[in-house]
């Protein structure tokens, strides 16, 4: 009996997951270079606005900016690139971005996320290539 107490005890003060932590849905967004720049674009809807944003890379590089209050969150247009706010996009790392979108008309936000790596080809160029989720 003082074994099952225990352990009870142990995944309540731990907080374990369970169905009401749910994690959350993630969807896809694009990345693909325009005029040798890194450019996210995501479907987005009517009314959608930037909440948080996160990029980061292997090496550790990383930002994360969060737009609380609905006066300061940016707009997002289909088919538009997102902005990336300087973050420096360099050949030869592999990178995650998240986009936390937020719509007063449609309920609860998304998150996209695009996994990509730069590369300079011979000729100098960048190259992007993209990786799902279990690749990255």
């Amino acid at each position: 009996m003082n074994k099952f107490i225990l352990i009870a005890a142990v995944f309540l003060l731990t907080g374990c997951p369970g169905p009401m932590d749910p994690v959350p849905q993630e969807y896809p967004a694009q990345a693909r270079l325009v005029d040798n720049k890194v450019c996210i674009t995501v479907p987005a809807r009517a009314g959608d606005k930037i909440f948080s944003v996160q990029f980061g890379t292997e090496s550790g590089r990383e930002i994360y900016k969060t737009f609380g209050q609905p006066d300061q969150q940016l707009p997002v247009v289909q088919g538009q690139c997102l902005p990336t706010f300087d973050f420096q996009f360099k050949p030869g790392e592999r990178y995650a971005a998240y986009y936390k979108l937020t719509n007063p008309h449609t309920g609860p936000g998304k998150l996209f996320a695009a996994r990509f790596s730069l590369e300079k080809s011979e000729n100098g160029h960048l190259q992007l290539k993209q990786y799902s989720r279990s690749e990255y």
